[in-house]
This record gives structure tokens, C-alpha cells and sequence, in this order.
């Protein structure tokens, strides 16, 4: 029957508890006498053995690369240069275009000012214009007109007469 393995760390805990059957030096084979290729975990803490020191015909065995720091490329740098380049540019073009605006808000106001000071002088103009006492002085002194200095009369009104002229007036 076949095991079923939930992850690779489950095949290399039942690898190391199984007695090694082959003699040292040699790597593993299957059945098809093929060398298989040996996982090794390798964490730094013990030197590999020189090459001298290996029997005769055993290859050794790989070994992890060094670490080295990660340089950054050029191309990054540049890339991340130009990014904040463009970042800057956008920021500084909408100073500049909320300055405008800021001036442009600021100039509208003043000549609503000025609009708002000639409405209020042109109704003071109205209003000395209407009153009664201009009105009167300019009908005295362009028209001629003036004020009756003698009482008014009652007029009597003949009835009569106004019924015969409105019945003249019916007939045409």
C-alpha cells in the first residue's frame, strides 16, 4: 500500500528516520540501477569536505550558493527617479493651478464689490430722482406748471344732457 504524503516535509522526516542501507559515498538508485539525485538540506553549518578527501567515483554533491545582497539595478533606480519626477511635477502644476484659481476667486469678489457699490448709487439716484419734492420743482421749472392759488369749484352736472348724449351715442 502506497503512503500518501501531505507535503515534502513529510518525506524528508520518514528519508532521515530510515537506517541508510548503502554504503557511504554512493547515491541512491532505483530499481532501474539509474544514480538518482539526492535532496540535501544544507544550512550552513558544517563545511563541505574537499575534493581530495572523496572516494573514487562519487560526485559531489551540490551545494547551496551564497548569499549575496540583492543589487538594484539601474533601470529600477531610474524608474523609481522618473516616478517621483512625475509625482513632483503633477504636484507643483496643481499648486500653480489652485494659486490661479485662489486669484481668479479673488478678483471676481472685488468686482462683485464694485458692481454691488454702483447698484447702491444707482438706487440713491432713483430714489432722490422719485421723490415728490424733485419731481415738483422740475414740473415748475421745465413744464411750467404750478399749484392753483385759488380754490376749486363744484361743477353741477345736468343730468338731462348727459342722457340725450348718450343716447345719440347708441343711435351711431
Amino acid at each position: 500500500m502506497a503512503k500518501v504524503y501531505r507535503n515534502s516535509a513529510d518525506v524528508l522526516a520518514e528519508h532521515a528516520m530510515e537506517p541508510d542501507q548503502r554504503p557511504k559515498g554512493q547515491l541512491a538508485t532505483d530499481s532501474s540501477n539509474k544514480p538518482q539525485q539526492r535532496r540535501l538540506i544544507y544550512s550552513g553549518t558544517m563545511p563541505v569536505p574537499p575534493q581530495a578527501e572523496l572516494p573514487r567515483g562519487t560526485i559531489q554533491p551540490p551545494t547551496n550558493r551564497r548569499f549575496t545582497k540583492r543589487r538594484v539595478s539601474p533601470f529600477n533606480i531610474i524608474l523609481v527617479l522618473m516616478g517621483a519626477a512625475a509625482a513632483i511635477v503633477l504636484y507643483i502644476s496643481n499648486i500653480i493651478a489652485v494659486n490661479q484659481l485662489v486669484t481668479d476667486i479673488h478678483n471676481s469678489d472685488l468686482r462683485l464689490h464694485e458692481i454691488l457699490s454702483e447698484q447702491e448709487i444707482l438706487k440713491a439716484q432713483i430714489n432722490q430722482m422719485s421723490s415728490l419734492e424733485h419731481v415738483r420743482k422740475r414740473a415748475e421749472e421745465e413744464l411750467g406748471l404750478r399749484n392753483p392759488t385759488d380754490v376749486p369749484r363744484w361743477l353741477s352736472v345736468d343730468q338731462n344732457k348727459i342722457r340725450s348724449v348718450e343716447e345719440a351715442a347708441h343711435e351711431h
